[in-house]
């Protein structure tokens, strides 16, 4: 097929821009029948089909150093001047192109939405201060764009923190390839971690710091309890009951994941006043028996090597001596004992997995041999406070 050069291009002087940068391409790019119908039907979506094709030619490299200059002029014309349809076309077409000159992609990136939003989440020509700066700039549209792209720096994902918007934010917290420190971590917690569409995907970034996920965890469950306050049937006592099940319960998963660090997770728990006996107890009835070392070791101001001594002669006085520095209730000494002969004969200390059958024993124990040796109403409370359940049968026993 003939190219456009044939045709008298006089005819497209005093027309659009983009007809008028067409006109030096035409001879590598555009065809006679590409130009004849720009001239008979000078419509946005025409010019946008052209300015289009001409995108992919020079993305292509097909172009020789003269064309490829021509095209770069005609985008900073169509930046400029063009209809919003033909400014979209190109932001389309050039939205992931790594060699886009910066002037043109910026210019793309600070348009209307239309034109703006497919450059903000996939162009790698914005460098993290372009990024950064407009972030302060754009629409709420634009800011979930910018936390939706393929990798987001720190420095980026602060100033989206910063601005604030909910829906950038929960997206942003969903994106896996987002680097966000610690500090910025905590700063959603406190300002969105009551909001579902940011906490769902924040609590499930893997990775996420065991003081952020506390924090979360406590912001969750003030709103729980607000939220449950307001129905009259439920009493308030049971509020709080559940809400500090739930919360214990969620600390010892949070501790599965410490690591090394857990002697200072324990610490900081204790510190703000949540390393309450009934976790303790809780850890220790759920087989984390590492957790409960160390909780009462950092309860009682002693070596954690200490506490183990005196917990591993569960029928001296040692414990008892322990249970009563570390602030321990007295009603809890049998049951902690009870738990503590049934992860001898279970192996725990040395056969973690084996905690299936260590929580039923301690139940069987507790409801059956124990039953004239432990505070009935301790045991219930803390039996009901474990949440895993008694087999049906061995209830039926008691």
């Amino acid at each position: 097929m003939r190219h456009a050069a044939a045709l008298d291009l006089r005819r497209v002087r005093g027309s659009s821009p983009v007809q008028r940068g067409v006109s030096v391409l035409t001879e590598q790019i555009l065809t006679i029948s590409d130009l004849q119908a720009l001239l008979a039907d000078p419509s946005a979506d025409n010019q946008a089909a052209a300015a289009a094709k001409v995108a992919r030619a020079w993305r292509e490299g097909t172009l020789d150093p003269h064309a490829r200059e021509a095209a770069e002029t005609l985008f900073r014309t169509i930046v400029r001047r063009a209809t919003v349809t033909v400014r979209a076309a190109l932001a389309e077409a050039m939205k992931d192109a790594d060699t886009l000159p910066h002037d043109i992609a910026i210019k793309l990136a600070s348009d209307v939405d239309h034109v703006a939003l497919p450059v903000l989440e996939a162009s790698s020509v914005l460098t993290d201060e372009d990024l950064a700066g407009l972030v302060r700039m754009v629409s709420a549209a634009g800011m979930s764009a910018i936390a939706g792209r393929p990798s987001v720096s720190e420095k980026v994902s602060d100033a989206l923190i910063e601005r604030g918007d909910e829906g950038a934010i929960a997206r942003l917290m969903g994106n896996a390839a987002a680097a966000i420190s610690e500090s910025a971590l905590e700063t959603v917690a406190e300002r969105h971690g009551r909001s579902p569409r940011v906490a769902g995907p924040m609590a499930g970034r893997v990775g996420l710091p065991v003081r952020v996920a506390t924090k979360l965890m406590s912001v969750v469950a003030e709103q729980l309890r607000r939220h449950l306050l307001g129905r009259e049937a439920i009493d308030p006592d049971l509020l709080a009951d559940l809400i500090l099940q739930s919360r214990e319960r969620a600390t010892l998963v949070l501790a599965h994941g410490v690591g090394p660090d857990l002697e200072g997770f324990i610490a900081d728990l204790n510190r703000s006043g949540r390393l309450t006996p009934t976790l303790v107890m809780r850890s220790l009835l759920t087989g984390d028996y590492l957790f409960f070392e160390t909780a009462l070791a950092i309860r009682a101001g002693i070596p954690a090597a200490n506490a183990s001594m005196l917990v591993r002669d569960p029928g001296g006085s040692g414990l008892a001596k322990l249970f009563a520095v570390a602030g321990m209730p007295e009603s809890q000494l049998a049951l902690a004992r009870v738990a503590l002969f049934a992860a001898e004969e279970t192996e725990l200390r040395d056969a973690p997995d084996a905690r299936s059958h260590y929580r039923s024993l301690v139940i069987e124990r507790i409801l059956t041999g124990f039953g004239d040796r432990v505070d009935t109403a301790s045991v219930d409370y803390m039996i009901t406070k474990i949440g895993y359940g008694a087999p049906a049968a061995t209830v039926a026993t008691r």
